[in-house]
């Protein structure tokens, strides 16, 4: 019988065409079929926590500090930062945070950004995901959006970043996720992942 696993994938295709390889690579090695399931990000955090999805195919570290059900596999697939986009009127830094009368955009779910905006004073306006946050800010319908900027693909909103203002909040990697149920996986998955790097070549640069 063949064993199976189903892995949540973006909704964004440019970041789950960049790594379904890399995960088919890992877990073929374990003699594991994939069934992605594309989810929005807060949704499939939740199953995944629960167990009734079997990993998720990417996620900060953070994910860590809220999920307590689910199991970081030890190689790196990403590098980034949380970053704040702002209008080119508005003041855009830190300073954002603390003002109850600034509203932020940020993805539905408990999301990275979500999550960060739970910790300040500035109100949040939730949205599905980072493309429509993009799109929102594009159209002046908000001022502030909170973004993951991924080293190598760019800001998942698809911004024309020349349009607004910018500053980091705070940087971060992305790993590969498992519920804790599959915890017997983790040094295969480990080495399954080395290895798909070192067939399919790396995802983060060194240097970056």
């Amino acid at each position: 019988m063949t064993k199976m696993v189903r892995i949540s994938i973006p909704l964004s295709d440019n970041i789950s065409n960049r790594y379904e390889k890399y995960h088919l690579f890992a877990y073929n090695y374990l003699g594991y079929q994939v069934i992605f399931d594309r989810i929005l990000i807060g949704r499939a955090r939740e199953l995944v926590n629960k167990g009734e999805l079997d990993g998720m195919m990417i996620a900060e570290r953070e994910i860590e500090q809220t999920f307590a059900n689910l199991l970081r596999v030890p190689v790196v697939l990403a590098k980034g930062a949380l970053v704040l986009y702002c209008n080119k009127s508005v003041v855009c830094d830190k300073s954002v945070f603390n003002d109850a009368d600034n509203v932020i955009g940020v993805t539905s779910g408990k999301s990275i950004s979500s999550n960060f905006i739970d910790t300040v004073a500035a109100s949040s306006y939730a949205i599905k995901s980072d493309e429509d946050l993009g799109s929102m800010l594009t159209k002046g319908r908000l001022y502030y959006v909170l973004l993951i900027d991924e080293v190598e693909l760019g800001n998942l909103g698809s911004l024309d970043e020349s349009l607004f203002n910018t500053a980091v909040v705070y940087h971060s990697e992305g790993f590969h996720y498992i519920n804790k149920k599959h915890k017997n996986l983790l040094p295969g998955l480990t080495q399954g992942f080395k290895l798909a790097i070192e067939h399919y070549g790396p995802l983060v640069s060194p240097k970056k």
